[in-house]
């Protein structure tokens, strides 16, 4: 009976002590699982919103056209952000741009005025999720946003679809956009 009560008492004990309390468990055989591989944790979902202007993509009379939209995952940011607008219209040339970083891209065709909505499933090998709008003349810098995959599954993605750029809405901020994204633009 002595030991049986002991038991309970050595646990707790070792359990208050810590660090020190760990190493103890293990030598009476108790362990802390391991950590789970990013590739073996479930997917995150990220809501995401695109949100198309009535004036969609303007070509140079000033009329509205449809556009291509693409949603990318991607393991890290930098390559997304350091590729020129031309390697996105390809998908040979967005592969070798991106490279090992991209896990998926999902296209979508937006049309003036419409609003996408989804729920996205991102698997946590990717940390990034990036938005990129193949305007007709877009306005330099302001046609691709990335987002760190963790913050968007809190706060989801809005962007803003317009003329010739896009712009943060609500939700996740987008990466190393500074003030970039609130000054005005003018469409040519």
């Amino acid at each position: 009976m002595a030991k049986t009560c002991l038991l309970p008492l050595l646990l707790a004990g070792f359990a208050q002590t810590g660090c020190a309390g760990g190493s103890a468990l293990e030598t009476i055989g108790l362990r802390r699982p391991p950590e789970l591989a990013d590739a073996l944790k479930p997917a995150r979902n990220v809501p995401i919103s695109l949100h198309a202007a009535s004036k969609l993509n303007v070509d140079a009379q000033g009329r509205p056209l449809a556009l291509v939209a693409r949603i990318y995952k991607l393991r890290q940011e930098a390559a997304f952000q350091q590729a020129p607008y031309d390697a996105f219209l390809s998908p040979q040339k967005e592969k070798d741009a991106l490279g090992a970083d991209l896990i998926d891209v999902k296209e979508v065709m937006l049309v003036p005025g419409q609003r996408y909505e989804i729920v996205e499933k991102v698997s946590r090998e990717a940390y990034f999720v990036g938005v990129v709008a193949l305007f007709h003349s877009p306005t330099p810098q302001r046609w691709r946003l990335a987002y760190a995959a963790a913050d968007a599954a809190q706060s989801g993605i809005a962007v803003g679809v317009h003329g010739c750029a896009l712009s943060n809405g609500g939700g996740a901020r987008a990466i190393g956009i500074g003030a970039k994204l609130l000054s005005p633009v003018l469409c040519q």
